[in-house]
């Protein structure tokens, strides 16, 4: 019974021990332009690593699709970037808070 109390306390001490996973956070773009986007980075607003959402699958003006962030943070608040098939790019003058929204239109 005391090697089942240890077994079971040890356990409970590497379960305790393992840092919770971050969440992910996902929205839908919606690309209301002419211009096919290309790549889509989103930043945390506090800073930490940027990420290109896209995954080099183009998103043609008119559509739309969802996105997950999965950075490893907890942030809400991103900064964001469209570069277009021209080289071109649209920043998001204001952070986005993707936790109160789920969804961001691009539009000329």
């Amino acid at each position: 019974m005391r090697a089942f109390l240890s077994l079971l306390a040890a356990t409970g001490l590497i379960v305790a021990a393992q840092p919770a996973l971050a969440d992910t956070l996902s929205f839908t773009i919606d690309n209301q332009t002419p211009n096919m986007i290309v790549q889509f980075y989103a930043t945390p607003a506090d800073g930490g690593t940027r990420s290109e959402l896209l995954k080099k699958k183009g998103l043609y003006g008119g559509q739309s699709r969802k996105l997950i962030i999965a950075d490893g943070s907890d942030a809400c608040v991103y900064k964001i970037r469209a570069v277009f098939e021209d080289d071109s790019f649209y920043d998001v003058r204001d952070e986005v808070d993707f936790c109160e929204s789920d969804s961001y239109t691009i539009a000329d």
